[in-house]
């Protein structure tokens, strides 16, 4: 029944365009899980660029005795 359909103008004009409908719905869905990943790539790389900048800012605190007493610049009254 199928495969007969196939073979008649109307049965070909249809799989024509189921498979066209099939493309098109494939490359939406490909755009669309390519910019998550992005989005998702780019919200990764923030994250472990602020990571890095509080462990580098951290690294930098002078704990020594003499330097937990110097002036960081802020007035305390």
């Amino acid at each position: 029944m199928v495969f007969s359909l196939l073979f008649t103008p109307l049965g070909r004009y249809l799989a024509i365009a189921m498979l066209g409908a099939a493309l098109v719905i494939g490359g939406i869905y490909k755009i669309r899980s390519d910019a998550i990943a992005e989005v998702e790539a780019a919200a990764t790389a923030d994250a472990l660029r602020r990571t890095q900048d509080a462990i580098r800012a951290g690294d930098n605190v002078d704990v020594t005795p003499d330097g937990l007493f110097k002036s960081d610049g802020h007035r305390r009254d």
